[in-house]
């Protein structure tokens, strides 16, 4: 599936505008764009449980919303907006300006749909701010510049304190497979506390250490999660794996309060 049917992307279009008449406040910034505002300025558990409906009235599978992401508008000012299931799957959803439009709904990394399928939780243009399960801080981004052809990526994924699960992917030509990948690497860790996107590498090698201390409840920390506690994620990159490990160790020894300072995935 690629698009949603007509009656079915309907739904979300049906959904904001009985909001609005209802009388949900609107978000904050008018942005141009009302359905995006109205899905923006939506409660957390709102905001999941209508973009779960929509996925699941499109006829699509997804057990649970982990995370939901703004990632930002095109030219246009169609707004997309991403979600990741419990299972791994990942949608966009691109909610158009016109105030009558129909939402789309795509499967992200589908070869065909251009930028409606992705790479998904990657800002586009003038992404404003991110939304993931549980957690509505903003995180500014601009526009970046496409790179050279052949050139490798990697990606890192990891969860918040205390949980101190995450995903690591590097040298993968395929943008979205490696996303993908150390995605749901670092949720299978994680269960059902939601991963989130830390940092994408282009044609450079990268190190991920976080700062842990021992468990309360545990006799001693070991490779265990269970018994650790997360105080802090560092990343770096360089030329070289080992630059990369010693400047992230560097940065993360260098911060207050954060523990043992562990090289949890490094590569090229």
């Amino acid at each position: 599936m690629s698009r949603c049917s007509l009656s079915r992307v309907a739904r979300l279009a049906f959904v904001l505008g009985a909001l609005v008449m209802g009388g949900v406040p609107a978000a904050r910034a008018q942005t141009g764009n009302p359905l995006h505002d109205q899905l923006a300025g939506m409660e957390d558990a709102t905001r999941r449980a209508e973009v779960f409906r929509f996925i699941t009235g499109s006829g699509a599978g997804c057990q649970a919303i982990l995370a939901i992401a703004f990632s930002g508008f095109d030219g246009g000012r169609t707004a997309y907006w991403d979600s990741r299931c419990r299972e791994g799957t990942m949608y966009r959803m691109a909610l158009p300006p016109q105030r009558n439009a129909r939402p789309r709904l795509a499967v992200c990394g589908a070869s065909t749909g251009g930028i409606e399928s992705g790479p998904c939780f990657q800002p586009i243009g003038t992404a404003q701010a991110v939304v993931a399960a549980g957690d509505g801080r903003g995180v500014a981004s601009g526009p970046s510049a496409a790179p050279p052809p052949g050139s490798r990526f990697g990606a890192i994924y990891a969860t918040d304190a205390p949980m101190a699960a995450w995903g690591f992917g590097n040298g993968a030509t395929d943008r979205l497979a490696v996303n993908t990948a150390a995605v749901r690497s670092c949720q299978t860790m994680a269960g059902r506390v939601p991963c989130k996107f830390v940092e994408e590498l282009v044609n450079r090698c990268g190190a991920l250490v976080q700062g842990v201390s021992r468990h309360p409840n545990a006799v001693a920390m070991t490779s265990d999660l269970s018994t650790m506690v997360l105080n802090r994620n560092v990343t770096a990159t360089a030329e070289t794996a080992q630059a990369a490990e010693a400047s992230a160790l560097e940065s993360c020894r260098r911060l207050p309060g954060v523990g043992t300072c562990r090289v949890v995935a490094t590569g090229c």
